[in-house]
């Protein structure tokens, strides 16, 4: 938020102004006595106050990840910290243990150890992952209502002129400076300070407001001036935030280390990764707090970017590139080229290799900083990562191997240095990768060894064109059994859940139901069941999931139920359900990148981070 007041309506949208046409009582008293109105006598006088500096406990320091996002208070544990190292700065202390080596500021560890803030430069940045920085501020005088904090430059002249006017005075210092000389509640103007876009008025210790100079839009300076107001607008101002900062909110210690591995398309993107993992945290968060408030455990998403790190070809495909159709062939060259790179003799191990590194790079200094840690790793991996993740674990030995090139390094025999709980795939092909590699696949030692990996669970959204089946690949029956069906966050599947803001899961009354979509379903829409026809790609990722009962052995239209040769025990593939969201061809693209803000998929990958919230 700037300090032009003019152009920030939406932060201060909650604040009661004064043009106003029904004002809040308490304002329209304050506006009434400001607009020369005689106060009233019986007005019984309060004991008179003074302020003093404010203690570090009612100082917020907040954060923000872009010019246009709005302040977020930082944990009252880490805005504590912060404010003892900012005072420590302030006053000019230079102890050894608040410096660095090389003579800047100490940084403050913070949200859970996962961010460094700095205070010289006013930042925030990560630990782990390169490129997310973020602007920090120190909070003292906030609006009424909203409580966001003042810019740092008014507020300083603020707390400044405020401690002047009410601090206690001192035997040498002149009674008409102090708030002896005024009762607490008097409306009368005691001081004015102006700046370039607004002014503020102190009318008590505890009563102060901020005018702007002008009404926010146009609209409004048009119906105040009809309705006879010729005011500024005003906002009342609080000094010290509305919770005191507590050490006691301290976030709980990482138990369950979750990297998040990218597929294609970030070539361009590098920061791409980090935004989804923090959609993907951000849903985490919030069903944390709505259905287990006093979870203990704590897992943490890691982003891991292993595209921007790689030569492979040294931009030639660019450079061969016509320009005709330029925008198209920029979108290819920036996202469907990295499955040719995979597949590429050349450069496929390159790829395998530099994730690897990435992966064993952010788990050892995780563990340095962290000695005596305990805790579980899992992979949640999207698209191709989903591949690349799987050949490194299991260690496959591609055609990539043969090649004897610089630009395709062999993977290190050692693999990842840390075992692995739980693999997550989110639409994922690694099911047809798989299938070209080998002419019978088989069940008899399953899609993964459990000494390599625990669980593997295959997520995919059954309008999802780049996710397939993995259970037919093992199982080939299976392609005539519905996938387990994911259900609702926060409840079970048939019962109503509540929908969190912002959810992808939310239904527009406007489309139709999942029933009816199915009984409009064209025959050409559905795949065959029919499990002789072959290894049909087409089969792998349709298998007709249109029963209710995902855990069910058998299809609508069989009786008797359908068993496969082998049952697949734990089961692999789990869809998410459809609600109401229609089957055009934008959605079906869309997909594909829907899972990072879904809260059923957030949901699910809790619970299976900590199994005992299942129960």
């Amino acid at each position: 938020m700037s300090e032009n007041l003019l152009n920030d309506v939406d932060p201060l949208s909650e604040i009661p102004m004064e043009s106003d046409s029904r004002p809040t009582e308490e304002l329209q008293d304050s506006l009434s006595q400001h607009n020369g109105i005689e106060e009233n006598s019986d007005i019984e006088v309060n004991e008179l106050e003074y302020a003093e500096p404010l203690p570090p406990e009612k100082v917020r320091w907040f954060y923000k990840e872009g010019v246009d996002k709005r302040w977020v208070e930082f944990c009252g544990y880490d805005s504590l910290r912060i404010e003892n190292v900012w005072r420590r700065r302030k006053s000019g202390t230079n102890e050894h243990n608040n410096l660095t080596a090389d003579g800047h500021m100490e940084r403050v560890v913070v949200r859970g150890g996962m961010y460094d803030v700095e205070i010289d430069n006013m930042r925030c940045v990560s630990i782990y992952w390169p490129g997310e920085e973020w602007e920090i501020m120190r909070g003292t005088w906030f609006y009424d209502g909203s409580w966001i904090p003042l810019e740092p430059d008014p507020s300083r002249a603020i707390e400044e002129t405020h401690l002047t006017l009410f601090q206690k005075s001192s035997p040498t210092q002149s009674s008409s400076t102090s708030a002896a000389s005024t009762p607490s509640h008097s409306y009368k103007v005691l001081h004015t300070k102006n700046f370039p876009e607004f002014h503020v008025d102190w009318h008590a210790v505890d009563d102060v407001a901020l005018y702007s100079e002008n009404t926010p839009s146009k609209l409004m300076r048009s119906v105040t001036l009809k309705l006879g107001f010729t005011k500024t607008t005003g906002y009342r101002l609080r000094r010290g935030y509305k919770h005191p900062a507590v050490m006691d909110d301290k976030p709980h210690d990482i138990d369950h280390l979750v990297f998040v591995v990218h597929g294609i398309g970030q070539k361009r993107d590098t920061g791409k990764i980090i935004r989804n993992t923090t959609s993907f945290r951000e849903c985490v968060d919030w069903l944390k707090q709505k259905y287990f408030p006093t979870l203990t455990h704590r897992a943490e998403f890691f982003p891991v970017e292993w595209r921007s790190s790689l030569k492979l070809d040294g931009d030639i495909v660019d450079a061969i590139t016509p320009y005709s159709v330029l925008s198209i062939r920029h979108l290819l060259n920036t996202s469907a080229m990295d499955i040719l790179y995979y597949t590429s003799p050349l450069y496929g191990g390159e790829v395998r290799a530099g994730l690897q590194k990435e992966l064993n790079r952010l788990y050892f200094m995780f563990a340095s900083r962290h000695p005596n840690w305990k805790g579980k790793v899992s992979i949640l991996a999207h698209s191709l990562g989903c591949v690349i993740v799987y050949d490194i674990v299991t260690g496959w030995m591609g055609p990539d191997n043969r090649p004897s090139s610089p630009a395709s390094p062999e993977v290190s025999p050692e693999g990842l240095q840390f075992p692995i709980e739980n693999l997550f795939c989110l639409g994922s092909p690694l099911s047809v990768f798989l299938a070209l590699r080998t002419r019978a696949p088989s069940n008899r030692i399953g899609v993964m060894p459990q000494d390599l990996c625990k669980r593997f669970y295959n997520i995919f959204h059954w309008s999802d064109p780049v996710a397939y089946r993995m259970e037919p690949l093992l199982e080939r029956g299976y392609s005539r059994v519905e996938p387990v069906l994911i259900p609702p966050y926060g409840g079970v599947d048939g019962q109503p859940c509540e929908q969190s803001p912002s959810s992808s899961n939310a239904v527009d009354p406007n489309l139709p139901s999942a029933e009816s979509e199915e009984r409009d379903e064209s025959p050409g829409d559905m795949p065959s069941r029919n499990a002789d026809k072959g290894w049909s790609l087409w089969g792998l990722v349709r298998g007709g999931w249109s029963t209710k009962d995902g855990t069910s052995l058998s299809t609508p239209d069989m009786n008797p139920p359908f068993h496969p040769d082998q049952e697949l025990k734990p089961r692999l593939d789990y869809v998410l359900r459809a609600v109401g969201l229609g089957r055009n061809y934008l959605y079906t693209v869309t997909a594909h990148t829907a899972y990072w803000s879904n809260y059923d998929v957030a949901y699910f990958v809790l619970t299976k981070l900590f199994p005992a919230l299942e129960t």
